[in-house]
C-alpha cells in the first residue's frame, strides 16, 4: 500500500438541510446537489484544487495553497447565494494529511470536517492554523467566532 504525507489546505463542503429537502422533494434535492457539484468542479479548476471525494451532498478536497483554497471557497459561496440558492457550509483547515491509494485521512482531515459541521449555510469557517497563514493577505479578512479550539469566519 503506497502512502505519503503532505501538508495541505483541506476543504469540506456540505449542503445544509439536504436531508429535509430530500424528504420534501427528491427532484429539488437532486437539482441542488447537481448545482453544488457543477460549481465545485468549475471553481476547483479555477483555483487549482483537487476534489478527493464526493459523499452524498458534500465534498472533500485539497489545495496546495491556503490562499487559493480561501479564494475558491469565497467564489463558490458567492455563486451558491445566487438563485436558485444552495445553502452550503464550508470548513477549511491547513494540516498534515496522509494520502493512500487515492484517499486521504489524518487529523487534518478530521479537524476540517469538524469545523465544517459547526458552520451555517453561506459560511466558510477556518481553523486557527488556516487563519494564521492569512495574516499577510489583508484582502482576506476573517472574524473570530469564539469556538473552543479556535475558528474564524471569512
Amino acid at each position: 500500500m503506497s502512502q505519503h504525507r503532505q501538508l495541505a489546505a483541506i476543504l469540506f463542503t456540505d449542503i445544509g438541510g439536504y436531508t429535509a429537502v430530500m424528504q420534501e422533494s427528491e427532484q429539488v434535492a437532486m437539482s441542488m446537489r447537481d448545482r453544488h457539484r457543477r460549481v465545485i468542479q468549475q471553481e476547483h479548476k479555477n483555483f487549482n484544487g483537487r476534489i478527493i471525494q464526493y459523499y452524498g451532498d458534500g465534498t472533500l478536497s485539497t489545495f496546495h495553497s491556503i490562499v487559493e483554497a480561501v479564494q475558491c471557497a469565497l467564489s463558490m459561496q458567492r455563486q451558491f447565494l445566487e438563485e436558485p440558492a444552495v445553502p452550503v457550509r464550508m470548513g477549511l483547515h491547513i494540516g498534515d494529511i496522509i494520502f493512500s491509494e487515492g484517499d486521504i485521512f489524518g487529523d487534518g482531515v478530521n479537524l476540517a470536517s469538524r469545523i465544517e459541521s459547526l458552520g451555517i449555510a453561506g459560511s466558510v469557517l477556518i481553523s486557527d492554523n488556516a487563519n494564521e497563514e492569512l495574516h499577510n493577505h489583508p484582502a482576506l479578512k476573517t472574524v473570530s467566532v469564539g469556538v473552543s479550539g479556535g475558528a474564524s469566519c471569512l
